[in-house]
């Protein structure tokens, strides 16, 4: 019994640090991207353009499989008009997918285009205001 009960105190006590170091980290997480709107832009980017490696690199893999469902042509450009265009440029060079549909092919790179002048612009009224 008494082995037990030092036991259970000693997990006990590893949860209860393992818990506040997680509450720690995720409180610090949201007072950066909370105080700070560039903090919260970059943060979303690098989000979403690591999402849209993964789907890309996904579609690869189902695409290799003869009865694998896809992932709609229309899920992946919407990703990278949402943010993620960098990421998806260069998972569709770096797996080989899409390189040859001509919606990727400039699609993509005027979501880039698009995404530069919005951030550049973002910028910029961030300097005059």
């Amino acid at each position: 019994m008494i082995e037990n009960n030092v036991v259970s105190s000693f997990f006990d006590s590893i949860f209860s640090y393992i818990i506040n170091a997680i509450s720690i980290v995720a409180t610090t997480l949201i007072n950066l991207v909370f105080s700070n709107a560039y903090v919260a832009v970059i943060i979303f980017f690098i989000l979403i353009n690591l999402l849209a490696i993964l789907l890309m690199k996904k579609d690869k893999q189902y695409a290799k499989m003869p009865d694998a469902r896809r992932i709609r042509e229309s899920t992946l450009l919407m990703t990278a008009f949402v943010g993620g265009a960098f990421g998806e440029y260069y998972a569709m060079y770096k797996y080989k997918h899409k390189t040859l549909h001509k919606k990727f092919l400039y699609g993509v790179p005027l979501a880039m285009v698009f995404h530069f002048a919005l951030l550049s612009y973002y910028i910029f009224i961030g300097i005059v205001t």
